[in-house]
Order: C-alpha cells, then sequence, then structure tokens
C-alpha cells in the first residue's frame, strides 16, 4: 500500500532496546504498550484491562465504580478537569457451546468496523475470558486441501461474517469445554500479538485506545507527584462501545468539569510519526500548533444520554494510525510520547517525572501434564521458520537431534538422507521439512514488500497479521498489509496478491537491509500453543510433525538388529512441487517400498459440507488408502492393517485430497504407502492434530522397522 500523505524517517532495524534508548532510555512505556496491548477489555468486560491499570497505581487513591470505570482523583478546588480514555474494545461473546465442543460467537457493541473485521478472526487464535482466568482456542477456517472439491470454493464466497465462526478448544463435547470453566457470554477476542517495527511503531489490535490508556497512566504518575492547579480526575471509562454510560457516570458523579480532555477512537488520520496530534475542532481555537482537526468517523454518545455535551467544554484527542480497527492498527511511538508531552502542558507540567511500576507479564498458559516429550520435540521443529526453498533452520536441528550412531548425509539439493540396517528388503520413510509461506516478489518505489506464494493456502486470513521477514538469520518484523478496500470490500478473496509493510520508506531502503527479490522468504510469527491435554495448534504441522515422528522412531533404536535396509528421508520442497523427494528417488530406485509421513488432511472439523476424509483426531494414525494421485494395494493395505492389530496400533484408514513425497518413488514402479496423523485446518495458521495419534504413527512405523518378512 502506498502512503503519500506523509514522509516516513529512515528507519534501522534493531532491538526493542534500541527503541528504548530511542525513547530517551524510556523502557517502561514500551514495555507497557506491548504487555497491556496484550489484555482483553471486550466492551461490558473490561476488568482485565482494568486490573492492569489499577497495578500501576498501587499506592495512589484509585476507585472503581460499579459501571468498572478507573477514578483517579489528583488536586482539589478549581479549576475542575476531566482527563479520560476508554478501556474496552470491540469483541465476542459466547453465544452457543455445541455438543460437538465447538462454540459460536456473537459481537457486542459496536465498533467492528469494516466489512473484513470478522474476517481477520477466522483462522487464528482466540482468548476466552473465563472467571477462572483466560483460555485460548482457534478460530476455524476450511482446509486449503479441500477447496476444489467444494460445490462453492472459498475463493468465490463473499465476505466472512461472524455468524459463520466457530471457535475450536481441542475438546470433543460441551462436557470437555465445561471443565474448562468455558461458560455462555464469557468474553472473546484475538489472541493479541503486538509487533514492533523498525524501533518506531506499535502494531496490534485496538493500538490507538490501548496506547492511549498507557500515556494517560504515565500523565497521572507525573500528576500524582506534581503541584497542580485545582483538581484533575483522571478515568478510564467502561462500556463506551455499548452504550457510552461509563463516562457519563463519570461526568455526572465527579463532575462537573471545566474542561473535558477526552481521548476519542473514532478521530482518525494516516499521518503517523509526522509530529502531529488528531483532534477535534474545538482545540483548534485554543492551540493549533502541531495539531490536526478532523471530524470523527463514528459517533460514542448515545441518544439518551444523561450528559448535555454540547454544554460542555470537550477536547477529544485521537492518534494518527495506518490499518485503523485490524489486528495490525499501527501507531507511531512518538505520536504516542507526543500526546503524553501534550496532556502534561494542559496542566504547566514540563515533562513526565520518574517511571511506571515494571508489570508481570500478561502471558499465563495453563500447564498440562500429559506428552512432555512430544511438545518439547514438536514445539522446537515448529518454532523453526523453513518456507520452501529455505529449510536452513529446520534442517539444523534435525541434524542436531539424530542419535549418535547416525552418518546422515545431505545432498545437493537440502534433503537429509539417513541409511541404516542391512539386508534384501530397502524400505524408505521420507517427511518433509519445509511449510507454505511467501517470497519476496517485487519491491515497491515507497518500500512496501510485494509477496508470491510458496504452497498451497487461503491466503485470506494471512492479511492484517504480524509478518516476519527472514534475512540472514534475523528476521525483521513487519505487517501483512490489509487490502486497499479492506472496509468497504464485498469478496473473501482480493483480486492483488498479499504485500508486506516493515517500514521501508524506499526500495533501496529494503535491499539494503538485506532484501532479495525472489529469495527472501516471509511467514507469519508463530509459536505452538495446547488447546488441551491431547491437542494442539501451530502453523506448520504439515510436516514438522512427520519431521518429529521420523526422529522418535529412531529412538531405542539398534539398527545392527534390523533385517532390512532402512533410509530415512527429510525432504525439502515438497510443498511447491515435491522437488527434494524427486531429487532424491533418482538415487533409491532399489527401495522396495516408501512410506511417506505426511498429514491426512481430515474432515474431522466444524464444516459439514466436507463430507469424506473423516478420520477423527484422536482416534489414531491414519493409512491413506486414497488421495488425489495415488490408490494403494488391497495386499499393502491388509498388511500394514494386520500388523497395526498384532501389535495392538490404533489405524484409521481412508481417503483425502493432496500428494505426497511418495509420488516420485511410483514412478520407478516403487509402491507409496502413505503413513499420517489426521489434522485440521489444513495450510493455516492454526493447523491442529492430537498427541494421541502422532504417538500410534511413531508406533506403527517402529514395528514396520522391526517387523520381518
Amino acid at each position: 500500500m502506498k502512503f503519500t500523505t506523509f514522509y516516513f524517517i529512515a528507519l534501522v532495524f534493531s532491538s526493542q532496546l534500541a527503541l528504548a534508548q530511542k525513547n530517551g532510555g524510556n523502557t517502561s512505556l514500551v514495555d507497557h504498550l506491548i504487555e497491556f496491548s496484550k489484555t482483553s477489555s471486550v466492551t461490558g468486560r473490561e476488568e482485565q484491562a482494568a486490573s492492569y491499570i489499577q497495578s500501576l497505581f498501587q499506592n495512589a487513591p484509585m476507585e472503581k465504580d460499579k459501571l468498572g470505570n478507573l477514578i483517579l482523583t489528583i488536586g482539589s478546588g478549581e479549576p475542575r478537569r476531566l482527563l479520560t480514555v476508554p478501556l474496552d474494545e470491540p469483541g465476542y461473546v459466547v453465544s452457543e457451546i455445541q455438543e460437538d465442543g465447538y462454540l459460536k460467537i456473537y459481537p457486542i457493541g459496536s465498533g467492528h468496523n469494516g466489512n473484513l473485521y470478522h474476517q481477520f478472526l477466522q483462522g487464528h487464535e482466540v482468548n476466552i475470558s473465563t472467571e477462572k482466568g483466560s483460555a485460548v482456542g482457534v478460530s476455524t477456517v476450511p482446509s486449503a486441501h479441500f477447496e476444489g472439491t467444494r460445490t462453492t470454493p472459498e475463493y468465490e464466497k463473499g465476505t466472512f461474517q461472524w455468524q459463520e465462526a466457530r471457535l475450536d478448544l481441542g475438546e470433543s463435547s460441551a462436557l470437555g469445554v465445561g471443565q474448562k470453566g468455558i461458560q455462555l457470554l464469557d468474553p472473546v477476542t484475538l489472541n493479541k500479538k503486538p509487533v514492533i517495527i523498525g524501533n518506531t511503531f506499535i502494531a496490534v489490535n485496538s493500538a490507538k485506545t490501548k496506547s492511549a490508556a498507557i500515556a494517560m497512566a504515565m500523565v497521572a504518575q507525573s500528576l500524582t507527584q506534581n503541584k497542580i492547579e485545582g483538581t484533575v480526575v483522571v478515568a478510564w471509562t467502561a462500556l463506551e462501545l455499548i452504550n457510552s454510560k461509563g463516562i457519563e457516570a463519570v461526568i455526572n458523579n465527579y463532575g462537573p468539569f471545566d474542561e473535558i480532555y477526552r481521548f476519542n477512537r473514532f478521530l482518525d488520520s494516516d499521518q503517523v510519526n509526522s509530529n502531529k496530534l488528531v483532534v477535534n475542532s474545538a482545540l483548534l481555537k485554543r492551540d493549533a500548533k502541531n495539531l490536526l482537526a478532523v471530524k470523527p468517523t463514528a459517533s460514542y454518545r448515545m441518544p439518551s444520554s444523561t450528559v448535555e455535551f454540547t454544554n460542555q467544554a470537550v477536547y477529544e484527542y485521537g492518534l494518527p494510525s495506518l490499518y485503523p480497527e485490524t489486528p495490525v492498527e499501527l501507531v507511531a511511538i512518538s505520536d504516542i510520547e507526543n500526546l503524553i508531552d501534550h496532556w502534561l502542558t494542559i496542566f504547566d507540567i514540563e515533562k513526565k517525572q520518574g517511571e511506571l511500576p515494571l508489570v508481570n507479564s500478561t502471558d499465563n498458559p495453563p500447564v498440562y501434564t500429559n506428552f512432555k516429550k512430544e511438545q518439547a520435540l514438536v514445539s522446537s521443529l515448529i518454532d523453526q521458520y523453513g518456507v520452501s526453498g529455505d529449510e536452513n533452520k529446520v534442517r539444523e536441528l534435525i541434524l542436531s537431534k539424530l542419535p549418535p550412531w547416525a552418518k546422515p548425509t545431505v545432498d545437493s539439493k537440502g534433503n537429509i538422507i539417513l541409511t541404516f540396517g542391512q539386508g534384501d528388503e530397502h524400505v524408505v520413510f521420507v517427511a518433509h521439512m519445509d511449510e507454505t509461506g511467501y517470497v519476496v516478489d517485487s519491491i515497491k518505489d515507497y518500500g512496501t514488500l510485494i509477496l508470491q506464494e510458496r504452497g498451497r493456502m487461503l491466503p485470506w486470513p494471512w492479511e492484517a497479521q504480524a509478518s516476519l521477514i527472514h534475512v540472514n538469520g534475523n528476521p525483521i518484523h513487519g505487517v501483512f498489509e490489509p487490502r486497499i478496500d479492506y472496509k468497504t470490500t464485498l469478496k473473501r478473496a482480493s483480486s492483488e496478491p498479499l504485500s508486506v509493510y516493515a517500514g521501508f520508506s524506499s526500495e533501496s531502503e529494503a535491499t539494503a537491509a538485506g532484501i532479495i527479490v525472489g529469495s527472501t522468504t516471509v511467514t507469519m510469527p508463530k509459536k505452538m500453543i495446547r488447546l488441551s491435554e491431547n491437542r494442539a495448534a501451530a502453523r506448520g504441522f504439515d510436516d514438522r510433525v512427520g519431521c518429529a515422528v521420523l526422529l522418535m522412531s529412531l529412538s531405542d533404536l539398534n539398527p545392527d538388529l534390523l533385517s532390512k535396509k532402512v533410509t530415512f528421508i527429510w525432504s525439502v520442497e515438497e510443498e511447491t512441487g515435491l522437488f527434494g523427494s524427486t531429487f532424491a528417488a533418482k538415487n533409491l530406485k532399489s527401495a522396495t517400498t516408501v512410506y511417506p509421513i505426511d498429514t491426512y488432511v481430515s474432515s474431522d472439523d466444524a464444516y459439514p459440507d466436507e463430507t469424506f476424509a473423516n478420520c477423527s483426531l484422536g482416534n489414531g494414525a491414519v493409512i491413506r488408502v486414497l488421495e488425489s494421485v495415488n490408490f494403494i494395494s488391497r495386499e499393502n493395505l491388509k498388511t500394514v492393517q494386520s500388523l497395526a492389530d498384532k501389535n495392538k496400533i490404533k489405524v484409521q484408514y481412508g481417503m483425502t485430497v493432496g500428494g505426497t513425497d511418495g509420488q516420485a518413488f511410483l514412478g520407478y514402479g516403487i509402491p507409496s504407502i502413505p503413513l499420517s496423523w489426521p489434522g485440521r485446518y489444513s495450510h493455516s495458521p492454526i493447523e491442529v492434530m492430537d498427541y494421541r495419534d502422532l504417538n500410534n504413527l511413531v508406533s506403527l512405523i517402529k514395528a514396520l522397522l522391526k517387523e520381518r518378512k
């Protein structure tokens, strides 16, 4: 997206510490912006955000009224002035807990602005605030592999609506959901993932409002340490997006006020980082310096207001932003500093005093007792980034985890080849190291990166999300831009390629940072999350679970006791055309059987129109009997089934779409018997797997290794 209304300063990409140094050594502001932005504060359920603010003023006489407003009164006498910021954010509530464990949601209040607002939820982690604490789930998305089989392809649909949303908590029943403490009407938001871009910007949901709340906390902290004229009431108000009664209650119960200084999230401008504050026209009459007057895009006042706002001296402030009302709403750190400084000058304070106290991280994941070893291995593989053609980090990790007896080689294509055992029979097992993602296709004159897919995906779940640009092992943070018409579009899919903004103001600046067209890969940040005792979610289970399964199959294995020759392959570039396995197969024509280890794209999900491939999660490993390009023989099916029965290994079998690395071996007359685990939401940011299936698959491979003919 091209920005012509402002000029970006040259940016230097480095650590968060450098950002703190840039802001006068003030680590407090950045730390608090990051942590507070993660809090949930759905309108009417602002408790988590309110608790955070309260923790900053443990030694001050802060009040919390019955509506949830936080009020700090400083000074006494006249004049009486109010400084106020809303606490709340747009969100949803749980509207139904289905018997199969999926949740439906309903939007609460206003603020869900733009035709893609609800679509930005699809395919991402969500946070549910319960009385017991936070629970993490995923907002489901149809599997990309099924797109060609659908009566109405996802690409042809209109924008995603909230009525379509189903949340997956890793449970198979309403009872399991209830045991997590989740109840009807619990608030739901995206699981926030703030990103700092180029030492200059923060991008996250509701960045403007969250930043203003922290800015006001810093102002209030300075006010408590200085002698001020009259009374200042500082209020973080609730309920703005549902009935606006929070601010009314403060005015009615703590007023009247001579002046009201209010942050208005609906004052909007894209002139970020240009030393401009956005204000209403009333402020221009008293101070036009570095102020930009705009009209609000929406009103916060209800018709039944108990306050005559037209009779009040209300001065409203906003923050310039890019991508407003998206998950990557972006504001400049300098603009937040300007807001702090401007508010302080109102009360004749030259600069802020001291720092806010440090607050513990809001991250508090639940502890699960089962599958600790499996979680450690799979999560370590997920943590490595490896878009097709850029698998170096994954390869290095796998090599480091092989047993001491292993003597692997890396072929000229980049595949890991490990051969062991002896005998006339030669079986091959192959799992691929690569993942779907993007590569930089071109760079615009104004520094935006235009991307090209590597692998088959539904592209819209990537829009308006944090991005990582992989440059020489040092990722650069950015955001996948929402399409230009994200507020008005009627289509689920965009006709334009995805783009990334990373703070570059020119093509030369991007190339100087190490961006190489056709080579530099781009992904989302990723981290595996546990949904329940048995299930986890992550981007890239396809095929990092397969890589883990092969590594686990080598544990406690004595290769000298095998009666067959075995080759394990961890392949490259599967997602873009099976290039790695095709290269490896040329040197393995003597193989008798190949077992590709890959995901089984299952229709065990929330989409009833997907009527095949229904192998249930938690019900065992899967033999992919029929897929788009392969149909294994009855004899081979019975052989694997009987071996599983003999060893009491749970297996399923069925048909699905897609192909595997076994295709290259079929071309040399080598039978391919794909073995899998069932997975949901293929090629999305929230693929889901079950550890029980993983372990059954490991047991099946070990049995195949030890079986004697």
